[in-house]
């Protein structure tokens, strides 16, 4: 049986070893840690680069994002958004929540067009130009979700380096599909997490965003499944044509504020 001048020295020895432990880290890890701050964001860097260097994609994000209850509870709710890319003016989105809806969104140069299958509904603006000018209008002034839209743009490489705060390399994984260097940062408010496939092809594999001065800290989560590079479906995959009987609206940005409006977006936080 353990005495208690046995737990007391079993105590102050590993007292002795976390501090002597910590004591000897400004000076052995300060090199180390440089190289792994160093490390990710060329890792950042490459994929960001990579991602805009590419003329058409297309790849499938299965995501969940977190939405804090009244009670305090947090519920996980599901998403699988497929995506079709081709540059310098072309984009599609499937998005399939859990709860069985619909969403598809369309850029073809000159319009972006939402459509929602279960209502039967789409709602459709002018956009002529560049698709970094059409998902900026889409999201600041149709405010409309997107998960991720700056890793689609052009100048994400840009943007990406100007916003982040702090970056650190934690560790190599072979538990995704692809090796991967896993990335830990900061932008503004958003712990970000990122997994980037190793080698010549850096594309994003996961992504952890947790909003740190939001309620509870919500987090929203994707893996990156099945990317085609090279390919983005061909030109029909950018044209929307409505059904017959579906009816047209407009975004709900675009009606006057009634102070009423719905709260549909509560429960549909990683749009």
């Amino acid at each position: 049986m353990t005495t208690a001048r046995h737990r007391t020295l079993l105590f102050v020895a590993m007292a002795l070893s976390i501090t002597g432990h910590a004591a000897e880290s400004p000076t052995e890890a300060a090199p180390s840690q440089l190289e792994s701050q160093r490390k990710a964001a060329e890792r950042v860097s490459a994929m960001t680069k990579f991602l805009a260097s590419l003329t058409a994609y297309q790849v499938t994000c299965r995501g969940s994002y977190d939405v804090l209850q009244d009670s305090g509870q947090k519920l996980e709710f599901l998403e699988v958004r497929e995506l079709a890319l081709q540059r310098p003016d072309l984009l599609r989105v499937r998005h399939r929540s859990s709860d069985g809806s619909e969403d598809l969104l369309v850029f073809d140069g000159k319009h972006i067009t939402l459509f929602n299958e279960r209502a039967n509904v789409y709602a459709q603006a002018p956009q002529p130009g560049s698709l970094d000018d059409a998902i900026v209008y889409f999201v600041r002034d149709l405010q409309m979700r997107l998960p991720l839209a700056r890793l689609f743009t052009n100048r994400s490489s840009d943007e990406l380096a100007r916003r982040l705060q702090s970056v650190v390399h934690i560790e190599r994984t072979e538990l995704l599909p692809v090796p991967t260097d896993h990335i830990a940062g900061r932008v503004g408010n958003v712990d970000v997490q990122l997994w980037i496939a190793e080698g010549a092809r850096p594309l994003p594999m996961r992504v952890v965003l947790t909003y740190v001065d939001e309620p509870g800290q919500p987090q929203y989560r994707a893996n990156f499944e099945g990317w085609k590079t090279g390919t983005s479906g061909g030109p029909d995959a950018f044209r929307f044509s409505p059904p017959k009987d579906a009816r047209r609206i407009v975004f709900a940005s675009q009606l006057p504020s009634d102070g009423g409006a719905a709260r549909r977006g509560d429960t549909e936080a990683g749009r």
